[in-house]
């Protein structure tokens, strides 16, 4: 039964979650949830007309990549259609509903406790996040997005920072896909270096840049700005190396979907908070959170649990204090009384 405190506060949180100000511009797409309404078209700054000029691609350097694409094969097409059609399957096979539907955590009422509990100790850290000019929650462009999206990848935000602070010294800005092509992947991996996993993103980021340019013609993939969730996630995650989580990071960031993306920390929270079965993986994970999860709280409760994750003395990465964590212990008193 549900307490009359308990009640209350989720009635609070209800409240709050409606009256706080975000600051997200409306999808531009009729299927998200959270839209009410299409983006103003004038609202995200124009890019100059240079941005998605058709270039001609630089012939100075040939990446494993560029040789495969070169020469492939009959063979070589249909391994990687196979494996994008395989990456699909398996990921919307629960695109819109839990793989554990036995599995009762979180309920509605956890996750408004803990959204309430969440909003009073980090509210003011995730809206300064929101205030910082490389926050990538102000990017209007989905390839740009999607590559810090990439830069992103198994790291802190920091370092993906530095890494984009990195290419815009040596390139003028993180988006000067012209010259990041045309510079090669040796100097692209040198700029990436101080954001750690250089080679790696290298090839990832260049993979992508030549691919975006052979199905479209030029680096933009703007229309995916009207294209439904399904068509969206389906040709984000048709390039190499994007699963569901980045996918669903450019969904939130600049296509404004209401989805729930679990990183790292969301994860082991999770793990922590028992909202996840303990075998379950970290894409399944996010497949169920994003199913059970209140849409209204989907985008703030993910950076409220981030920064929990970073901040709290038991839930932080390696954490050995036997200390419970205040906030699960506070939500567990809430339901048990």
């Amino acid at each position: 039964m549900v307490t009359k405190r308990a009640a209350g506060i989720a009635a609070t949180t209800m409240r709050r979650a409606a009256a706080t100000p975000v600051k997200r511009k409306p999808s531009r797409s009729p299927t998200s949830d959270q839209a009410s309404g299409k983006r103003s078209r004038n609202r995200a700054p124009r890019r100059p007309a240079t941005r998605h000029i058709d270039t001609q691609f630089s012939n100075d350097f040939k990446n494993e990549d560029d040789q495969d694409s070169d020469v492939r094969g009959g063979e070589d097409e249909a391994r990687d259609d196979a494996s994008r059609d395989k990456k699909w399957k398996t990921w919307s096979a629960n695109a819109t509903s839990t793989p554990f539907p036995d599995f009762g955590h979180p309920t509605s009422q956890e996750c408004r406790l803990a959204y309430n509990l969440l909003y009073k100790l980090h509210n003011d850290a995730v809206e300064a996040e929101f205030e910082d000019e490389n926050t990538p929650e102000t990017i209007p462009f989905v390839l740009d997005a999607l590559i810090v999206a990439v830069l992103s990848q198994a790291t802190s935000w920091s370092n993906a920072k530095r890494a984009m602070n990195g290419m815009k010294g040596k390139y003028g800005s993180v988006f000067a896909y012209d010259k990041i092509y045309s510079g090669g992947p040796e100097t692209l991996q040198e700029t990436l270096r101080c954001g750690g996993l250089h080679v790696r993103k290298t090839k990832i980021i260049l993979s992508i840049l030549e691919e975006v340019k052979r199905r479209h013609g030029c680096w933009n993939l703007d229309h995916l700005l009207e294209a439904s969730d399904e068509d969206a996630m389906k040709e984000l995650m048709s390039y190499k190396y994007i699963g569901p989580k980045s996918a669903f990071v450019v969904l939130g960031w600049c296509l404004k979907r209401n989805r729930f993306t679990v990183d790292t920390h969301v994860y082991r929270i999770a793990g922590l908070w028992g909202w996840r079965p303990k075998e379950a993986s970290r894409e399944k994970t996010q497949s169920h959170l994003d199913a059970v999860i209140p849409a209204d709280l989907k985008f703030k409760l993910h950076f409220f649990l981030i920064q929990h994750g970073r901040t709290c003395p038991a839930c932080r990465g390696g954490s050995k204090t036997k200390q419970p964590c205040a906030v699960l212990t506070e939500v567990r008193e809430h339901l048990n009384e």
